[in-house]
């Protein structure tokens, strides 16, 4: 089977419902069961079918590209983006940010981390929830990646890592986003060097949200 020649890294549910172009046609709901490198397995209608980078599916849907991480679809005209933390899409952006919503679902990975999906001041992010993690924490390539003058607006501080103390910059970021649930003006640090690999969603985002895990699942609620 195709499955078997290709590298498994997860599936996740996430369910689009999807128009047509004219929009006069029923909608396609179709359903992402597994990411690959330069490659996506959707579900529609019981069938399975492999969209590899560039190809589209009843011309409405077109995978732009895809990783373990996300897959980026052109669906009529407009890019969205699927990734681990999306259990169901409806409102999207125009900028393919999910729109806001209470409350997010989150699959426990094959490691046995929550892993998601998410979007720092509009900049996509991989992120890794961590409890421990005082505040959302990234390293100086992402920071860059988002865009952070964090060297110029950032306060120095020193935190404890698992590698010891190491040097870090203090600042807020405006908008921290996670399968929709959005809160502005939060707390965190970018630590100096390569660590850590993603960005920790750290207590000063957690804090605001109710959170429940059943052992597979991690819901993410608004508190207010």
């Amino acid at each position: 089977m195709l499955l078997t020649k290709l590298k498994f890294v997860f599936v996740i549910f996430a369910i689009l419902f999807v128009g047509s172009v004219n929009g006069a046609s029923e909608p396609i709901e179709f359903k992402v069961i597994a990411l690959f490198k330069n490659a996506v397995m959707i579900e529609h209608d019981g069938k399975q079918k492999l969209l590899r980078n560039g190809q589209s599916y009843r011309q409405q849907i077109k995978l732009v590209s895809a990783d373990s991480h996300a897959a980026i679809f052109l669906i009529d005209g407009k890019e969205v983006t699927l990734g681990l933390h999306q259990s169901k899409m409806g409102n999207i952006l125009s900028d393919g940010i999910p729109a806001e919503k209470k409350s997010v679902r989150i699959p426990r990975d094959r490691t046995g981390m929550y892993r998601t999906v998410g979007f720092i001041n509009g900049i996509q992010v991989n992120f890794l929830v961590d409890t421990g993690a005082s505040q959302v924490a990234m390293n100086e390539t992402t920071a860059a990646k988002v865009g952070l003058q964090y060297r110029l607006l950032g306060q120095r501080a020193r935190v404890s890592t698992a590698s010891g103390q190491s040097s870090a910059w203090a600042m807020k970021l405006k908008r921290v986003n996670v399968g929709g649930v959005e809160l502005k003006q939060v707390d965190a640090l970018v630590i100096q060097g390569a660590g850590p690999n993603e960005v920790l969603l750290g207590m000063s985002f957690l804090r605001h949200l109710k959170m429940q895990d059943d052992g597979d699942l991690l819901m993410l609620t608004k508190k207010y």
